[in-house]
């Protein structure tokens, strides 16, 4: 955070970036300091991620250094308060730094808006103080970064029908399960688990627990192999035995659905910011190949066909980043609004799969091949239609707020 304080008082608007200043987007709606953020993570990233992108999508990880320089700009704590190393600048701060993050790499910003963003307000919120010092602290600082232990071989969405159980025996909890798609499952230093404590309750019996992978009773069964987000590790987890004790317990026993599910409003902004930040990336991948490609003897750019189809990208993206950024707005002065941030998840993720599908249709035959920067992108936006709320499950909830209260309107 201290390289983001001397950013502060002198760092220019004017950042070495592919979009004009006078965008909608970077007229004066922030305050100085979501600007600082977002600029310090605009640089970071053009600088230390963007050139290394497609080499770590190979080799299907990053290197540590770049998980340790996140928590040293501060960017694991955005929304921690500033007594557990964070900077507390609020939900459209985070916004704005995923977006950026999503740029250079879709599962680097997904670790900082999908996980830890999610990890560190339920601690700050539920957790005692001895559990923000073991587990939040270090994640604020880079030290490691965590897992969200839920989805099983069959439950997704609906949480309230886990298999995975805690037993109480004597003053313990015994843990027995199966956990899959579970992000950093093998490399993570921390996570929270959701295990149903009293079958009979439903959702009402879950509880929420923090652990630290790789304790007895913790095994990774297998690193999967998936379509896009390769530099992070998605993995099945086998527990047996796991042995938890009370102070692991995350707020009250029975509480656990609760404490996962409030707050997913706002992991949907996060995920249509992560969509626009890949949008974008694309559209400028397209618009600079258009711009120096020439075909019939001229630029692709001045064929119609071509024009047109960056004009329909360059318009979803804006229209895609208005919706985030009014959803973060809503959230942040306390209008917890699902339908928003559902309503931006939807636009941006299909904007996200529209704008990179075109971007590879520009390049042609070099697109479709691997290594080149819009086939990483391809691949990496499929799955925002897909975590954190189906597009499905996002027009169902838009559905019923509509019966309810007869507007599209805010």
């Amino acid at each position: 955070m201290a390289e983001l304080s001397a950013l502060r008082g002198g760092l220019t608007r004017s950042v070495d970036a592919p979009r004009p200043p006078d965008t909608l987007s970077s007229r004066p709606r922030f305050t100085e300091d979501q600007l600082a953020i977002r600029d310090l993570t605009r640089r970071f990233v053009r600088n230390e991620i963007v050139p290394h992108a497609v080499a770590w999508d190979q080799a299907e990880a990053a290197p540590a250094h770049i998980w340790r320089k996140l928590g040293e700009l501060g960017l694991h704590g955005v929304c921690a308060p500033a007594e557990l190393g964070g900077s507390d600048m609020g939900v459209v701060a985070w916004a704005l730094v995923v977006e950026e993050l999503a740029y250079g790499d879709c599962a680097i910003a997904n670790q900082i808006g999908g996980v830890s963003f999610p990890f560190v307000a339920k601690l700050v919120q539920h957790g005692t103080e001895r559990q923000k010092q073991e587990f939040l602290r270090p994640v604020v600082e880079g030290r490691h970064y965590i897992a969200l232990l839920l989805s099983e071989p069959d439950v997704g969405s609906d949480l309230s029908n886990l298999k995975t159980r805690a037993v109480r025996k004597g003053d313990r909890w015994v843990v027995d399960g199966h956990k899959i798609f579970i992000s950093g499952g093998s490399s993570a230093g921390a996570a929270i688990l959701l295990a149903s404590t009293d079958p009979s309750a439903g959702k009402r019996g879950l509880t929420a627990f923090l652990i630290k992978p790789h304790m007895p009773g913790y095994t990774v069964l297998r690193r999967e192999k998936k379509l896009g987000h390769r530099i992070m590790d998605i993995c099945q987890i086998a527990l047996e035995g796991l042995e938890l004790t009370d102070e692991d317990v995350l707020g009250p026993v029975g509480d656990g659905y609760r404490i996962i599910l409030e707050g997913l409003d706002t992991n949907r902004i996060g995920v249509a910011a992560q969509a626009v930040g890949v949008a974008q990336a694309g559209y400028d991948q397209a618009l600079g190949h258009a711009r120096t490609r020439k075909s019939f003897g001229k630029f692709l750019i001045e064929h119609q066909a071509i024009g047109f189809l960056l004009a329909d990208m360059g318009t979803r993206i804006e229209a895609a980043r208005q919706l985030y950024h009014h959803a973060a707005r809503l959230k942040e002065e306390g209008f917890s609004r699902v339908k928003e941030a559902s309503m931006a998840k939807l636009f941006a993720a299909e904007t996200a799969e529209f704008v990179c599908s075109s971007a590879l249709q520009i390049f042609g035959g070099a697109g479709y091949l691997q290594g080149s920067v819009v086939e990483k992108l391809y691949r990496d936006q499929r799955v925002l239609q897909i975590y954190e709320g189906t597009n499905e499950v996002l027009k169902m909830i838009i559905q019923r707020d509509l019966i309810a209260n007869g507007s599209a309107l805010s």
